[in-house]
């Protein structure tokens, strides 16, 4: 007579089911979850927060998750919730079927100019929403722009996750938050945020997406924010002659080290 097989109990954190993992980074892992009291798949993310976290700074995340949940805009991934259960700071987004703008550009490499405009105007579209609310994203990157079933960009995580540090840390100005790839040389001196820092981003992943590679692949995160900070960033050779002048020129403007340029 076989045994019987029971399954093993489902993962939960707080009312949400976590049924499987859909990415995993240094900062967090982002579970497909489900949502029984309103019968929705979401997304779980789940913030990896050592205990050294300030409680004070976990109170702070928390006001920010709940500011950045009241942007609406059709290009910006709603966040339904934020909370801490057990010492782990999660968000719950919207599940979007498709994939992050990183592995898209893996599978098809650098994309045609009017498609990686397209897709970049969604973002800026977002950026803009969120800039009128107060909002600046402080974290832009492939990873956490997403291209949904219908191929356009959402944006998601306005640097949320970025934002927990060590207790002695300070909150708000000085304090470095982003991407080091990413980052404005603004954000590595931990300069008070302003919508300037999410438009040099935003060249960094345009120019992404029409070479296929970043235009900043230090490995090192001090070195790459050293060459931002201290160096003028330049169009690469990779950049194909379809990108013409004008866009070259937008390209220029958006990377310039004085935000003043943008």
């Amino acid at each position: 007579m076989s045994a019987v097989l029971t399954p093993p109990p489902a993962q939960r954190l707080g009312r949400f089911e976590l049924r499987r993992v859909l990415g995993k980074g240094a900062q967090a892992t982002v579970w497909l979850g489900f949502d029984a009291r309103l019968e929705r798949e979401v997304a779980v993310k789940v913030i990896t927060a050592g205990a050294d976290v300030d409680p004070a700074h976990i109170t702070h995340w928390l006001q920010e998750a709940r500011s950045v949940s009241r942007l609406t805009h059709p290009s910006i991934v709603p966040v339904f919730e934020a909370d801490v259960q057990d010492g782990r700071p999660y968000l719950v987004f919207e599940f979007v079927p498709g994939r992050t703008l990183a592995e898209h550009l893996r599978a098809r490499g650098g994309l045609p100019p009017h498609e990686a405009l397209a897709l970049m105007l969604s973002v800026l579209e977002a950026l803009q929403a969120a800039h009128a609310a107060g909002v600046v994203h402080r974290d832009l990157k492939p990873s956490n722009i997403l291209v949904d079933g219908s191929g356009r960009a959402r944006v998601m995580d306005f640097g949320i996750a970025a934002r927990l540090k060590a207790r002695g840390g300070v909150a708000g100005q000085g304090l470095i938050v982003g991407t080091p790839n990413y980052m404005s040389p603004e954000a590595t001196r931990g300069a008070t945020p302003t919508p300037a820092m999410d438009v040099f981003s935003a060249g960094l992943v345009l120019i992404e997406m029409l070479t296929g590679q970043a235009l900043v692949r230090d490995r090192d995160p001090y070195a790459a924010m050293r060459r931002i900070a201290e160096q003028d960033l330049t169009l690469p050779a990779e950049l194909p002659s379809t990108v013409d002048d004008p866009l070259r020129a937008v390209l220029r403007r958006a990377i310039a080290r004085d935000p003043a340029q943008h």
